[in-house]
């Protein structure tokens, strides 16, 4: 161990954590452990590991030779940054809206930042982007205009012209004690008391995420983290959906009343059975329509789908209930559509899922289908009553 880099550290996390929050607004707490520690390593002439030299100047613009060859092999790492570096950014613009109040415009964070990547791509540079480390301690030091990120880029287009010589000497364990303040302050300590509170699904995507960044790499973590959240959000959408879902029978007395004497048919006779579909439907239930439903219509001799609430299908659930209605046909029973709007219609005729249903058995409202419902299943059969 360096005893002196160690000492000249432990020195610098201290000022950070001991600075009085008055003079924050004059010198940051990062700031003032910087200055503190990199004195105290000037004063001491420690014999300690320094930032060293920094290359001076700007890169020079080149143009490579575009090809086939060249846009196919660059295409793949050129997506996976772009999407690390969008997600990075969006992740930190929606930390500072939540410390700061305000609302970022997406479109423009990514047009700008794709703007710059591609430009500095021309020169040599590594993609950049937004980062939660650096934004929360800007904002929590007073940063909260566009000024904030304005200044550090020219104070470190200045290092990089000339004022390397100032940099250059600061020990690396000044750096790493900044950094340790830095990483302290940015915890979300109160998620991490209610971790036992949390949906399962998400923690785990949680815990997954945050030990493939620290044991693996960080696009590992990402595209690891996309899919297993995407899991989780389409099992939670799945029992949303499902919730939604009513099949009920409808009695006989209730489907004639007012048409037919009803006390004279069977009071527990249900031969219509009514489907009730709301909200959206999508390939994170379809797959459990089938053995939700299918029982209910083989019981039935006609069976009335209402979409009335419905506001989107998705081609998964469009073709499932294509299943379901060959189902019916399969058991004879009688499918009647009501209310679909212009979007659910269309997009159950492009795949072809009412290719079951005659086009007089599509109607526009619930009381058309019931009464469409009556003509296929005919007057109810009476009872015998005892004398």
């Amino acid at each position: 161990m360096n005893m002196s880099a160690f000492v000249i550290g432990a020195i610098t996390i201290a000022t950070g954590f001991l600075w009085s929050s008055r003079f924050s607004r004059i010198i940051p707490a990062p700031l003032a452990a910087l200055l503190v520690g990199t004195a105290a390593a000037l004063i001491w002439q420690a014999e300690v590991p320094i930032i060293g030299e920094i290359p001076r100047g700007l890169p020079t613009l080149h143009v490579g030779e575009f090809s086939a060859a060249f846009l196919l092999h660059g295409i793949k790492p050129a997506l996976v940054l772009a999407l690390l570096r969008a997600i990075d950014s969006l992740l930190t613009s929606i930390v500072a809206d939540s410390l700061t109040g305000s609302q970022h415009d997406p479109d423009k964070e990514m047009v700008g930042q794709g703007i710059g990547n591609i430009v500095a791509g021309l020169f040599g540079a590594l993609p950049g982007a937004g980062t939660t480390m650096t934004t929360v301690t800007n904002i929590r030091s007073g940063g909260r205009t566009p000024v904030a990120g304005v200044l550090c880029a020219v104070i470190i287009l200045a290092i990089g012209l000339g004022l390397a010589p100032l940099v250059e000497p600061i020990p690396l364990a000044v750096v790493a004690g900044v950094l340790i303040k830095v990483g302290w302050d940015i915890v979300d300590w109160r998620i991490l008391l209610r971790i036992p509170k949390l949906n399962r699904a998400y923690l785990v995507v949680m815990l997954s995420v945050l030990c493939l960044t620290v044991f693996v790499d960080l696009i590992m973590a990402v595209s690891i983290g996309l899919i297993l959240g995407g899991m989780a959000h389409a099992r939670k959408l799945e029992r949303l959906e499902l919730d939604n879902l009513k099949s009920v029978p409808i009695l006989d007395r209730h489907l004639f009343k007012g048409m037919v004497d009803t006390k004279n048919i069977d009071q527990l006779a249900a031969r219509v059975g009514l489907v009730t579909l709301t909200g959206t439907l999508t390939f994170a239930s379809s797959h459990k329509l089938v053995s939700v439903i299918g029982l209910d219509i083989k019981e039935h001799e006609a069976v009335v789908f209402d979409f009335s609430e419905v506001i989107h299908i998705d081609a998964s659930a469009a073709a499932v209930f294509s299943q379901l209605l060959d189902i019916a046909a399969d058991a004879g029973t009688a499918c009647i559509v009501t209310n679909l709007s212009d979007e659910v219609s269309s997009t159950l005729r492009i795949f072809d899922s009412l290719h079951r249903v005659p086009n007089d058995r599509v109607v526009s409202t619930l009381d058309m289908g019931m009464q469409l419902a009556r003509e296929c299943v005919g007057p109810p059969p009476t009872v015998a009553r005892s004398a």
